[in-house]
């Protein structure tokens, strides 16, 4: 018999925490073992949700995923000194990647995009389990507790050297021109938190737990970072979020 529960949510595109940070969480298209574990699956996002049997608690973030789905995390930031931005996704137990940087050439409002696909230390797949199927591997709810949530964090790069192209590049020497800016209407269109139809959704979920499982290919630029703001105490936006897997049934 099933033991999974209702969702109730407002679906969404994107997740944010602010007008200078959102993510998006999808299917990983791009590795051979994750396109062959995604065949089937989804990947939802959800705000405000709740669980029907506990409706005082709030999730204000939830990504819900097939079991086993091997998953894409776009990081989308602002960064106002025009260089780019670092980014570090974490459960409460290790991070994911700790610390990563998107310094390409920045879009309209000098936002820039990173994708991640794998865990930073070990090429391994991002994927969502059923907590209590690892439950029983390991029998410590408190450690699987702290992989039900991760936490995506962005702060400002101050100066760094391109070890390619032997220069270094600060707030006078950017690497890039700076691009237009953008109205704050735009910056809000980027991050659609309401339904097509304006309704909300309901999913069948169990508690899930972020898992490093497979193989992944990817492969992250290198830079030097010389100087950049605190990642805790001057960060750009921080965003939690709680994972849940769809009911297959």
């Amino acid at each position: 018999m099933s033991s999974s529960h209702d969702l109730d949510g407002e679906p969404a595109d994107w997740l944010y925490d602010n007008e200078a940070l959102s993510v998006r969480f999808g299917l990983n298209a791009e590795d051979p073992d994750a396109q062959l574990r995604n065949q089937g699956a989804q990947v939802r996002m959800f705000t405000d949700a709740r669980l029907r049997i506990a409706p005082d608690r709030l999730f204000p973030n939830v990504v819900a995923a097939t079991r086993g789905a091997a998953l894409s995390i776009e990081v989308r930031s602002r960064a106002e000194l025009g260089l780019g931005f670092g980014f570090r996704i974490a459960t409460g137990a290790d991070p994911v990647v700790d610390r990563l940087y998107a310094v390409g050439r920045p879009e309209p409002g000098n936002f820039r995009s990173a994708t991640v696909r794998r865990f930073q230390r070990d090429n391994r797949l991002i994927t969502v389990d059923l907590m209590r199927a690892r439950l029983s591997d390991s029998h410590d709810r408190d450690a699987l507790q702290r992989l039900w949530t991760c936490e995506v964090s962005t702060w400002e790069v101050r100066q760094f050297l391109d070890p390619v192209a032997g220069r270094v590049f600060d707030e006078r020497h950017l690497r890039f021109p700076r691009p237009p800016s953008l109205p704050m209407a735009g910056v809000r269109a980027g991050v659609v938190r309401a339904a097509p139809d304006g309704g909300e959704a309901a999913a069948r979920v169990n508690a899930g737990v972020i898992w490093a499982d497979g193989s992944a290919e990817q492969r992250f630029e290198r830079i030097q970072v010389q100087a950049e703001n605190d990642p805790l105490r001057q960060r750009i936006g921080l965003l939690r979020v709680h994972f849940f897997v769809i009911d297959a049934d």
